[in-house]
């Protein structure tokens, strides 16, 4: 498992928004916008919004082994969003399966995965594509007011396990809460100098 995911910024100041939230939005660029401001080395796993329609999968996995980035996340993922979203997002292939596609091209380049999923629906299509490992991020709906409580992460966390069939888990985690039943917790975002 990589140490950590390096993301693009949220397009809305920090000081608009709790540091988790911005785990749930795409950066105002694309994957590739991202990819363009790193130099060789500098991040050996990325979260990167992998919806995006003007996102060319073999360009992008050029760019990766350019740069010696060795794990992509679908982070963050339109898996997140309510089902009602969803179905509109699918309806343009801007959907949870287009990432688990991008996914698989990745992996068959020889690019380690991490899937995200929000919800046990998207296990089967996370699986398909052989991740290394799902993270498991709760939907939007659960962030209104502050970040889910542990009962309710742990209680997807354990829905996605018994249906991920031995693939690792990764859940959300602050640093003082505690990772039971996890193969590896993902901390809040932190700011990242150049």
């Amino acid at each position: 498992m990589p140490e950590a995911l390096l993301t693009a910024p949220a397009p809305l100041p920090a000081e608009d928004m709790a540091p988790v939230v911005s785990l749930l939005l795409p950066s105002s660029g694309g994957a590739e916008d991202l990819l363009a401001q790193l130099g060789r080395g500098a991040a050996p796993a990325l979260g990167l919004f992998l919806a995006d329609p003007n996102l060319v999968p073999a360009r992008l996995v050029r760019m990766l082994e350019r740069l010696g980035v060795g794990w992509v996340c679908n982070l963050p993922s339109v898996g997140q969003h309510e089902h009602e979203f969803r179905r509109y997002l699918s309806e343009v292939d801007l959907d949870h399966d287009r990432e688990m596609r991008v996914l698989a091209r990745l992996r068959a380049a020889g690019i380690s995965t991490i899937a995200t999923v929000s919800a046990t629906r998207d296990v089967a299509g996370a699986r398909a594509g052989d991740p290394s490992a799902l993270l498991v991020v709760p939907p939007v709906p659960d962030f209104a007011d502050a970040p889910p409580d542990l009962d309710r992460r742990r209680g997807l966390e354990r829905a996605v396990r018994d249906a991920a069939k031995g693939y690792p888990v990764i859940g959300l985690r602050a640093a003082d809460e505690d990772g039971e039943g996890l193969d590896a917790a993902l901390l809040p975002p932190e700011p990242v100098s150049r």
